[in-house]
């Protein structure tokens, strides 16, 4: 499928539900690289005027380009293309369009979409255009999984908790050692296990002791960190996705794998403090809420908002009095990048009021941090043709990691070696 007929079908879904005549892209002086993306426009194309296109959910598209740059979007499907060189020209070709509903890369809540300038979307308006996010489209056009895509991050999750299984055993031989350990250390054994795992990720993982676990995006320093000593939490976070992947034609393509994002969290030492095990225990609760809520919603015919679940899950660790401890939402949509398109479990920062749909995928990772440690314990769920919440990875593992279920029910220790 062409990203044309692609931008044309999740627009006639959309327009299906609510007003729509078209989905309207531009981009000045190649700033954006999300529009070029989604058209699949050279990131290095060299452009220093606006250039626009509108995508009716059905017909023709209309090129609108400045006249020195006027095979900008050659690449791209539509013969009917209307060339300015001023401000007026501009307005008169935009003009065409009064009274008509256009989607825009913009939302008043997730400025991670939000790619259109203001001073362009002021213009529109003037010009008696009706402007509304295109968020449900980008979540339709880039947010859901194909079935090769949901395979990919199931054997991707699949290999992460197996990372998780080898790196805690070289954890714990350390500890039984008692040869020094730090942080470095740790972050470089798991990207050797994406190495020889033919997986790929955009940042090293956080790897955190003591209390540097309470800093939820923690870096760890060019001299090696923290040494872990005895009774240090200790917080992983990997995420990575296969190179490649198997089309479901009988090739292999980089643009199949969908990435896999996990968290666990143990104690350096034999005995799990007991306020760790108070935290943790409550966030296995709200992690847990999750899957369940989804479930009963799905046999009540009711279709959640990533923003309900959010504050459902804020209202768990709230009512066990660590409501001042929450730093983040509680995940992200996942896709071909790790902070995908789709819905975000986000009922506060960023609130996404867009429903969870038939192949979204998300993950769950809700957090508690203290000055003295944090914590996060972290899964992936995929939506299912069905509508029912599927944990990635769990299938392939047969749901155990070693004597630990997945998800993590109880804290690593370094009394048992996985």
């Amino acid at each position: 499928m062409t990203c044309l007929e692609k931008i044309q079908v999740v627009s006639q879904q959309e327009s299906a539900v609510s007003t729509l005549d078209g989905w309207l892209f531009t981009d000045f002086a190649g700033r954006d690289n999300l529009t070029k993306d989604l058209l699949q426009l050279p990131l290095d194309g060299m452009t220093t005027r606006r250039w626009i296109y509108i995508v009716p959910p059905t017909g023709e598209p209309v090129k609108i380009l400045h006249k020195i740059e006027p095979h900008a979007l050659d690449s791209l499907p539509g013969e009917y293309k209307i060339f300015y060189s001023s401000q007026q020209e501009l307005k008169a070709a935009l003009s065409q369009y009064k009274d008509k509903t256009l989607a825009l890369l913009w939302d008043p809540d997730l400025p991670v979409i939000s790619t259109v300038d203001g001073g362009f979307i002021t213009l529109l308006q003037k010009e008696g255009i009706t402007i509304t996010s295109a968020a449900k489209l980008l979540q339709r056009y880039k947010g859901i999984l194909s079935a090769v895509s949901i395979q990919s991050q199931e054997r991707a999750a699949a290999l992460l908790y197996k990372i998780i299984y080898d790196t805690w055993g070289f954890i714990c031989q350390h500890y039984r050692s008692k040869e020094p350990l730090n942080e470095r250390a740790v972050q470089i054994f798991i990207l050797e296990q994406f190495y020889k795992y033919k997986l790929t990720t955009n940042h090293s993982p956080v790897v955190a002791f003591g209390a540097h676990t309470g800093d939820p995006h923690y870096e760890v320093p060019e001299d090696g960190g923290k040494i872990a000593e005895e009774g240090d939490i200790i917080q992983l976070d990997i995420w990575a996705k296969e190179r490649l992947a198997d089309d479901g034609q009988g090739g292999v393509s980089a643009t199949v794998p969908a990435y896999a994002d996990i968290s666990w969290v143990g104690v350096f030492g034999e005995v799990v403090p007991q306020e760790a095990e108070k935290r943790f225990s409550v966030l296995c609760q709200a992690r847990d809420s999750v899957a369940t809520t989804i479930t009963e919603a799905v046999t009540k015919g009711i279709r959640l908002t990533g923003a309900e679940l959010d504050l459902q899950v804020r209202s768990i660790i709230e009512k066990a009095g660590y409501g001042s401890f929450i730093k983040h939402r509680t995940g992200h949509g996942i896709d071909t990048e790790v902070h995908g398109s789709g819905t975000n479990l986000d009922g506060s920062e960023f609130p996404d009021y867009r429903q969870l749909l038939p192949g979204s995928s998300f993950s769950v990772e809700p957090g508690i941090y203290g000055q003295d440690f944090g914590m996060r314990t972290e899964i992936d769920i995929y939506i299912d043709e069905a509508g029912m919440p599927i944990v990635s990875g769990k299938k392939f593992n047969q749901g155990k990691l070693g004597q630990y279920s997945i998800p993590q029910q109880r804290l690593l220790t370094t009394k048992d070696i996985l």
